[in-house]
């Protein structure tokens, strides 16, 4: 067994695992099932309170040519970005891809994405699409992950939104060590690090689905399923915003485009409007007067602002900008500037009828089961 585990294996797969025990046959089984057989799975337990480690123990002694199982000191639960930092050290190949202890990779993702890095060497990392699927594995019909090869710039158009699955993603494991570690602290710090990594080296979109991406009541993603609590809702936002302010931290003494005078009066932008949805009026004010002191040159190019601000939809933060753009107010000729104003006004319209009218059907169902309690 030691003679099999010293071999050098050209992928890396890793996979963080946390208290998704009833998912991660299915998980296990996807990796080491794959067409692509030059791999090493290495998967860190996270402090699982369920049976997790010891489903991965079971695994690991059917597997020992494939699979190495880690803890923390004590089984301590130390976070997400510390257990991916841990997996990348122990990591030793060539490409390295994560995923999700409760999504499933299709078998040939590790041939697909192997085979188009191997012919694009100037590619520093790959990344698709993942299928959404339930928590019984069916499919739900939609995507997780956008192909963003049109994209202008893919760093200024993450920076308003992830929109990579980190299920679907391949990185050389050069590119990932001379990025840096994964945030401590962040809960969404893949988003963090996708764009440092954009930031550094060309990404391309692999069509065509690489996995499932498990949706339940448990997931951590940036598109919450109960989008209609307003507890999970307003911790979403704080775990965005953390990701902006790390980010906007760095920008200050990172090279390259990451330290840019536009990347900078985005993330300034970015933060203004998660802390409006945080309902934190006078910091998001001072954000937004942060965006031109970053990037002077961003007031004339009303067109990439008003993309941004149609991304975030609120009413607030274009009243903020166009109080700092000031006079004389060119923004009121500028056709594309006033036209995401109309949008986003029509949305915000739009949105709070809908959840007017919710709101007044949820009390006629509540009235209607009142009297019929009180007749029976």
């Amino acid at each position: 067994m030691a003679k099999e585990m010293a071999r050098i294996p050209m992928v890396s797969v890793c996979i963080a695992s946390y208290n998704h025990a009833r998912f991660l046959p299915a998980t296990l089984e996807s990796i080491l099932g794959q067409t692509f057989r030059d791999f090493e799975l290495i998967v860190v337990d996270d402090g699982s309170t369920d049976d997790s480690l010891e489903i991965l123990e079971s695994y690991a002694r059917q597997y020992p040519e494939f699979m190495r199982v880690l803890t923390h000191p004590g089984r301590r639960n130390l976070g997400i970005s510390v257990t991916d930092n841990l997996m990348i050290k122990e990591a030793r190949g060539m490409y390295w891809c994560g995923q999700g202890s409760d999504d499933v990779s299709y078998p040939d993702r590790l041939e697909r994405q192997v085979a188009f890095l191997e012919s694009h060497p100037a590619i520093g990392w790959v990344y698709g699409v993942a299928d959404f699927i339930d928590k019984d594995g069916a499919p739900l019909h939609e995507q997780f992950g956008s192909d963003l090869s049109a994209i202008p710039d893919l760093v200024e158009e993450l920076i308003l939104e992830n929109r990579i699955a980190g299920a679907a993603t391949m990185v050389r494991m050069k590119c990932m060590t001379e990025v840096g570690p994964f945030e401590p602290g962040l809960m969404y710090g893949d988003w963090e690090f996708w764009i440092r990594l954009a930031a550094r080296y060309p990404a391309a979109f692999l069509p065509g689905a690489v996995g499932g991406y498990r949706y339940h009541d448990y997931n951590t993603s940036l598109y919450p399923p109960q989008h209609d609590n307003l507890k999970r809702s307003l911790e979403n936002f704080k775990w965005c915003l953390d990701v902006i302010i790390s980010l906007r931290r760095e920008a200050d003494v990172a090279e390259g485009q990451l330290g840019q005078p536009r990347t900078k009066a985005l993330l300034d932008l970015s933060r203004a409007a998660y802390l409006l949805l945080l309902k934190d009026n006078e910091s998001a004010s001072l954000a937004a007067a942060a965006v031109f002191r970053s990037d002077p040159s961003f007031r004339d190019d009303l067109k990439q602002m008003a993309h941004c601000l149609c991304h975030f939809k609120s009413l607030r933060l274009p009243l903020m900008i166009t109080r700092e753009l000031g006079y004389p107010p060119n923004w009121l000729v500028d056709r594309d500037f006033m036209s995401a104003l109309l949008r986003i006004g029509a949305y915000r319209i739009w949105h709070s009828f809908g959840a007017v009218s919710a709101r007044l059907l949820m009390r006629r169902g509540q009235m209607q089961r009142a009297f019929l309690k009180s007749v029976v």
